[in-house]
């Protein structure tokens, strides 16, 4: 199959005249042309590129974050920049985004030449395929910080995928879901397995860690351990463990925690369960909990006009307690009818401080 070659420009007559002059390579490989960067990306997204060649200076989307969003979609096309305002600033930004090769106009077509025969070859002569195995996550996380390199690390562990970004030896940005930040990264760092995928060049969309990775790293770790203490003790089951923020988080252990607590579950609106303990979730049927819950307003009609901060209900001799909590909704089941004083005392003293 031939290779195939996308020039980038939004001058019609330049991107026509490259596509003529470089047809002397028809038997190397294919040329194919876009005059914007979104005609550029949706090319990309369909069809098959090994290099594409690309100006900075682009109408809507610039070159450089189309350069960011082609390392993000396929990564392994090589991406030679050209432009008519060349710096050294522009050329390290290029660069930090992934651009294997630089050139500026005006130059000799067969200078082009050459570097999209050095572009193809080092496509398939260069580089490694494989994988690694039993890395953990620290060792990933201290291999991208201490080579100072600008990347982004996909993390999968079953259906949930995080993101760590990294920037000149730093960790800038950390995300699962709607969770950012160094809390997002603690729960990526508590994964005991998974894969990971790197997207070099890749910028975070904005920074939301500005701690050092050293000291983040040795925190997660920490955090970690107790959550893989938890998991030995059979406190919590490997599959019970999603995302949920760090305060909610400190709720649902200072419940548990309780001896009558049988379990506790934290659901979102989409009945998406985000923690589970205790085997709540085989007990009763949390998601008719959680929708009636939200609904409760139109489900029994004008005795309430609006949504409870908490309901109780009996269930087979057991309470089961459910409250609003942040984003989510937290049921909490008891093995016993009645609580103590002391234990209700603890528990509106808990989602008060916690609750929002």
């Amino acid at each position: 199959m031939p290779k195939r070659v996308l020039i980038v420009d939004d001058e019609e007559t330049l991107t026509w005249s490259l596509a003529k002059s470089l047809s002397v390579d028809r038997e190397t490989y294919e040329v194919a042309t876009a005059n914007t960067g979104e005609d550029a990306l949706s090319l990309i997204r369909e069809e098959a590129f090994d290099v594409v060649v690309l100006d900075i200076r682009l109408p809507g989307m610039n070159g450089l974050d189309v350069l960011m969003k082609i390392k993000e979609i396929k990564p392994a096309i090589k991406v030679i920049m050209m432009t008519a305002y060349g710096s050294s600033e522009i050329k390290a930004k290029a660069k930090a985004r992934g651009s294997l090769f630089y050139i500026e106009k005006p130059f000799e077509i067969d200078q082009l030449r050459d570097l999209i025969h050095k572009a193809l070859k080092e496509g398939s002569s260069r580089g490694f395929d494989g994988s690694i195995t039993g890395l953990q996550l620290p060792d990933l996380i201290q291999m991208n910080c201490l080579s100072q390199v600008t990347t982004a690390l996909y993390v999968r562990k079953g259906e949930r995928e995080g993101c760590i970004y990294f920037e000149d030896g730093q960790m800038t940005h950390a995300q699962i879901g709607i969770t950012e930040g160094e809390e997002a990264l603690f729960s990526i760092l508590s994964w005991q397995n998974g894969s990971f995928r790197f997207v070099g060049g890749m910028k975070a969309p904005k920074v939301t860690i500005n701690t050092n990775w050293e000291y983040l790293l040795i925190e997660g770790m920490r955090k970690a351990d107790e959550m893989g203490l938890a998991l030995e003790k059979g406190e919590i089951d490997d599959g019970d463990i999603a995302i949920i923020d760090e305060q909610t988080r400190i709720a649902v252990k200072n419940i548990t925690s309780l001896q009558e607590c049988k379990g506790v579950a934290v659901i979102t609106s989409d009945n998406e369960i985000l923690y589970q303990s205790g085997g709540i979730a085989s007990e009763m049927d949390v998601s008719y909990i959680t929708k009636f819950f939200l609904n409760l307003a139109e489900n029994i009609g004008e005795l309430v006009s609006s949504t409870p901060r908490k309901i109780a209900f009996m269930d087979l001799n057991r309470i089961v307690l459910v409250y609003p909590f942040k984003i989510y909704v937290m049921i909490i089941l008891f093995n016993r009818a009645v609580l103590t004083k002391e234990t209700t005392s603890t528990i509106e003293r808990v989602i008060s401080q916690y609750q929002i």
